[in-house]
């Protein structure tokens, strides 16, 4: 497959995905997730890696670490992922234990 139709495709499911994640709520996505670029560097960035390292803040976890991001680095890429959570030193320690 050539460099060109490799580029159409990606640009082909990811407009469809986007019409899939509209129909439920635009605003869910932040800024990157509209951006087919930022997801190319991501692909790539999956594809060229070992290991993985996901920085999620812990006062949003489930914001910053997708399942489904989760899911593709770990079945599709058989791949290690590792998450880290930072900003530990901003909530109770209740909540980290």
């Amino acid at each position: 497959m050539s460099a060109e139709e490799v580029e159409k495709n990606e640009e082909k499911y990811f407009e469809e995905w986007l019409r899939d994640v509209y129909k439920f709520s635009r605003t869910r996505l932040n800024y990157f997730e509209h951006n087919l670029e930022v997801w190319r560097q991501l692909w790539r960035v999956c594809e060229m890696s070992d290991i993985l390292v996901l920085v999620a803040d812990i006062r949003h976890p489930l914001f910053h670490f997708p399942p489904s991001l989760y899911k593709y680095v770990t079945e599709y890429h058989k791949k290690p992922l590792i998450l880290l959570l930072n900003k530990i030193d901003l909530v109770a320690k209740e909540r980290i234990e």
